[in-house]
C-alpha cells in the first residue's frame, strides 16, 4: 500500500512536544521527515525522563519516523546548509518564539523566496501576533489562559491543570490538519503559504463554556466531576479507591438506572433534567451506596453494561496498556525503538500507536532516530563532501564544549 504523504519532504526545527509531534504524524504517513537538532546536544527532550538505557522514552514517541541531522543555526555556514536543504523541501515546521526564525533569517518571507511553494509553519504557545505573542509560554499556561483549569476540579477547590499537556497535543493536532490542508490548497492552486498555530487558541477552542458564559447569570465555573447540565454525568466512587462513569442524563436511561440500583421511585421523583441537577449531591449518594457493595468496581460496570446503561471504570495508564480494546485497534501498539535499543535487546516499547485509520494509506510506525544519524547521508546527498561534512561536526564539537 502507498502513504498519504510518500515523496513529502519535510524539515522540523522544532524541541519539545507539539512541533516534533506534528511532523512524527507526517512522517507516520509516510512524509521524509529530516530533524534539524542542536549539535552534540540535540532537542531537549532526548535529556527528559523517563529513560531507557539512555533514551529518553518520551522523545521515542514523539520523534518516531524521523532522520536527525545536526546544524547549528546560529553559524552561517549552518544556515547556508539550512537553504540548501529547503530548496527540495515541501514542508518547513518550526517551534521558536517569534522572530527567532528571523534572526536566523529563516522566516516564511526569506524561505519562500527559495521555494515559493514552500508551507511553513509556525508553533508557538500564543501565535505569530497579539499582545502576548512574545511571551515566553508553555503548556500549563496555555491552560489557564485558556479558561480551561477555570472550568476543571472542585467547585469548592483550586483550578486544576489536565493530567496530559494538552496544549501541546491539541496545537500538534491542529498543525497536522492545516499542513494537510495547506497541501490540498497548493495541490490545487500551486500556492505555498504561513501557518500560524498557537496553543493557547487551541485550548480556547476547546473551552464550550465560552458561549454559555455569555449569557449566565453568574461566571460559569467548575463542576468538579459533574455537570452543570446533565445527570446523572460524572465520576461516581466505589470500595477501594475505584471510581466509575456513569452517563444517564435522558430520562429514558435515568428511569432504567433507578431500576437497577433498586430506586425507581427516586427515577419518578427527579423526572427532569433541572431536578436531577437540583439534587445531585442526594444522586451521587445513592449511586454510591448501590456500588459500595462491590469490592472490584468492575464488577458493578459489567452490571450497567449489561443493563445497557453507558458506563466505563476510571482506568489507571497501566491498565489502558493492556486493554484489549486499544491493543486490538492498534491504539496501543509496540512501537520500533532506536539503534541504539535494538542493540541493547529492546526492540520495541509499548507506546501510543496509531488512532485513526485509513482503509488503504494506513499509519506505519518507524523508530526515533539517533542524534546525527542522518548527518552524512543527507548532506552528501545535497552535495556537500564527508570531509567537509565531517570538518563541521568537529568545529561544533567544540563550540558546545566551550559554552
Amino acid at each position: 500500500m502507498s502513504s498519504i504523504f510518500e515523496g513529502l519532504k519535510v524539515l522540523d526545527f522544532t524541541n519539545n512536544a507539539a512541533g516534533p509531534l506534528t511532523c512524527s504524524l507526517l512522517a507516520d504517513y509516510g512524509a521524509d521527515v529530516i530533524k534539524i537538532e542542536r549539535p552534540v546536544v540535540g532537542d531537549d527532550v532526548r535529556g527528559f525522563a523517563p529513560r531507557l538505557e539512555g533514551e529518553s522514552l518520551p522523545f521515542l514517541w514523539l520523534n518516531r519516523g524521523k532522520r536527525s541531522v545536526e546544524i547549528a543555526l546560529d553559524d552561517p555556514e549552518g544556515v547556508e546548509m539550512v537553504k540548501t536543504l529547503i530548496k527540495g523541501a515541501d514542508v518547513i515546521v518550526e517551534a521558536f518564539k517569534p522572530g527567532v526564525m528571523k534572526k536566523f533569517g529563516l522566516d516564511y518571507e526569506n524561505v519562500a523566496a527559495i521555494k515559493p511553494d514552500v508551507i511553513y509553519c509556525s508553533i508557538s504557545a500564543f501565535g505569530q501576533s497579539g499582545p502576548y505573542s512574545k511571551k515566553p509560554g508553555y503548556d500549563l499556561i496555555a491552560q489557564a489562559l485558556s479558561g480551561l483549569m477555570d472550568i476543571t476540579g472542585d467547585p469548592n477547590g483550586e483550578p486544576v491543570k489536565s493530567g496530559s499537556i494538552l496544549g501541546d497535543y491539541v496545537g500538534a493536532i491542529n498543525a497536522f490538519g492545516c499542513i494537510s490542508a495547506a497541501l490540498y490548497h497548493r495541490q490545487n492552486t500551486g500556492e505555498g503559504q504561513h501557518i500560524d498555530v498557537s496553543l493557547c487558541d487551541g485550548l480556547v477552542a476547546l473551552n464550550n463554556c465560552v458561549e454559555p458564559s455569555f449569557t449566565a447569570k453568574k461566571p460559569m465555573t467548575r463542576m468538579g466531576n459533574h455537570s452543570f447540565s446533565l445527570c446523572p454525568y460524572g465520576v461516581y466512587p466505589g470500595k477501594n479507591g475505584q471510581s466509575m462513569i456513569i452517563c444517564a442524563p435522558a430520562n429514558k436511561l435515568w428511569f432504567k438506572l433507578c431500576d437497577l440500583i433498586g430506586k425507581p421511585e427516586l427515577g419518578q421523583e427527579l423526572n427532569t433534567a433541572a431536578l436531577r441537577i437540583a439534587n445531585l449531591d442526594r444522586i451521587i449518594g445513592e449511586i454510591q451506596q448501590w456500588a459500595s457493595q462491590y469490592d472490584d468496581i468492575a464488577e458493578a460496570v459489567k452490571v450497567l453494561d449489561e443493563a445497557g446503561i453507558p458506563c466505563c471504570k476510571v482506568q489507571t495508564t497501566a491498565e489502558v496498556i493492556q486493554d484489549e480494546h486499544f491493543r486490538s485497534r492498534g491504539s496501543i501498539c509496540d512501537m520500533p525503538t532506536t539503534a541504539s535499543l535494538q542493540a541493547h535487546g529492546v526492540p520495541t516499547i509499548p507506546a501510543r500507536g496509531p488512532w485513526n485509520h485509513f482503509s488503504k494509506t494506513p499509519a506505519v510506525y518507524k523508530g526515533a532516530p539517533v542524534l546525527g544519524d542522518g548527518n552524512f547521508e543527507i548532506l552528501e546527498g545535497c552535495g556537500y563532501s564527508h570531509e567537509y561534512i565531517e570538518s563541521l561536526e568537529k568545529k561544533w564539537a567544540e563550540q558546545v564544549k566551550s559554552k
